[in-house]
């Protein structure tokens, strides 16, 4: 089949999530992506737990600056969002030229993208940290590890919108395998670098960097090769010229997705400021970003759900299935909110444990088990939030979970934070219980949206 070949009524083999049993699809496209998304966050503590053998300000600092680097991450990852939203709308109606042009256009936007961020991250990095940070220890570490950080949003511009086009088409086996070669490489490169001193001795941070930035750069040649030898290859054809409308309708649906994510990023760079005038505020700074990193583990796997409901609700709304997109909204989130619910109470009775074993200081290991025990009661309203924010965002509605974003991180999370953690002087467990709040209220409105279906009306 190519690019240009007529519109074709979907079937069960060239659109598989929209015919037969509606549980065989959620599984097809779960299971890969579970396995994804807890590859990914292994990464991320894989990174803080090296940190840490360094000392409490290292894990500060690779904290506070991949939380800088998530802000510029989230226009490339609003970008796939995009591109999952259209390509699937169109795959799923069968209209497989428009659908590889969505394709296409879209790895040209993120390339581009990708490029500029890099650009202007490495230049913020010699001065942004310092508006979060008041120790100068961290605030250096950290401006070293990000400006040779930046360089990774280049190769993983390609690699995010690659798996996102293949997540669209039903495919999430191919991201799984780019996923895990990526996982490999990095974990092993922390490894080798902070532990063994391999290959060079005394790297310190920078040896996460490289590993980082090797990983991505292997998975991103990995993503072209898997792309031209799948049903995307003739996408490949048509990187040139680029198309401004189909460009355009791409940006349309990723910017609210990136004003969210610029939402909760900004938001996060607020709570850093409450933590860090917290007593003892190196330590609070460093139990949030290994409590996050747990914590990661567990909403990992409900982002695996997220995403894989955004495709099938996406290629249902193509093929006309209104119902089955909308019974598979509400199917996913319970499986996901039994899933949270269990993993919830396991974190609970293990979270001292846990922070044990990822932490040497006392102070921060008593912040850490806080900030895990009063996190686990939110996590079924987590997954509540985020498996129908997925739905949203496959059916094209990314303002929905944008502005009930901007409410609860905003207008809840941080004048709540601010009150209980300094006005009550409760230090950085008034934040974990502002947190959890704010969680809660996510999940209510994200359910209450999902019972109107409003969002069934979209066209793109």
């Amino acid at each position: 089949m190519t690019a240009l070949d007529a519109r074709i009524p979907p079937d069960k083999k060239e659109a598989p999530l929209v015919a037969g049993s509606l549980w065989r699809a959620i599984w097809i496209m779960s299971w890969p992506l579970l396995i994804t998304t807890v590859a990914n966050s292994l990464v991320g503590i894989t990174d803080v737990t090296m940190a840490g053998t360094l000392g409490s300000p290292h894990q500060a600092a690779v904290g506070l600056s991949e939380q800088i680097i998530f802000m510029f991450l989230l226009f490339i990852m609003a970008t796939g969002t995009g591109t999952t939203a259209l390509v699937s709308r169109y795959w799923g109606e069968g209209d497989r030229e428009k659908a590889l042009g969505f394709a296409a256009q879209s790895l040209v936007l993120s390339v581009c993208l990708g490029a500029t961020l890099a650009a202007v991250s490495f230049f913020a990095s010699h001065f942004a940290l310092g508006f979060f940070c008041e120790s100068k220890q961290v605030e250096s570490l950290g401006t070293t590890y990000l400006s040779l950080f930046s360089l990774y949003m280049i190769p993983f511009s390609v690699v995010c919108i690659s798996n996102s086009a293949f997540r669209a088409i039903g495919d999430a086996k191919t991201p799984l395998f780019v996923v895990l070669t990526f996982t490999s490489i990095s974990i092993a490169g922390d490894i080798l670098t902070i532990k063994y001193g391999w290959p060079v001795p005394g790297l310190g941070l920078q040896g996460i960097a490289f590993s980082a930035l090797t990983a991505s750069s292997i998975a991103c040649l990995l993503s072209i090769y898997k792309i031209s030898r799948s049903e995307l290859a003739p996408c490949l054809k048509m990187l040139i010229p680029a198309v401004p409308e189909m460009i355009r309708k791409v940006v349309k649906i990723g910017i609210p997705s990136a004003f969210q994510r610029m939402a909760w990023a900004t938001s996060v760079f607020v709570l850093f400021y409450i933590l860090a005038r917290c007593p003892q505020p190196t330590e609070a700074l460093a139990s949030w970003s290994v409590g996050m990193r747990v914590e990661g583990l567990m909403f990992m796997p409900v982002m695996a759900l997220s995403m894989a409901v955004s495709s099938i609700v996406g290629q249902n709304l193509g093929a006309r299935e209104v119902e089955r997109a909308y019974k598979a909204g509400w199917h996913v989130t319970w499986i996901g909110v039994g899933m949270l619910t269990l993993l919830a109470a396991i974190l609970f009775f293990m979270a001292e444990p846990i922070a044990m074993a990822m932490c040497k200081d006392a102070t921060t290991i008593g912040y850490v088990t806080s900030y895990l025990r009063i996190n686990a009661l939110s996590e079924p309203w987590l997954a509540l939030g985020m498996i129908l924010g997925g739905a949203f965002q496959g059916a094209g509605d990314t303002r929905t979970p944008m502005w009930i974003t901007v409410t609860t991180n905003w207008i809840i999370r941080l004048p709540l934070a601010w009150y209980l953690a300094i006005e009550m002087k409760l230090g950085p467990q008034g934040a974990w219980w502002a947190m959890t709040s704010s969680v809660v209220i996510m999940g209510l409105l994200s359910a209450w949206r999902f019972r109107s279906r409003s969002w069934t009306r979209l066209h793109l």
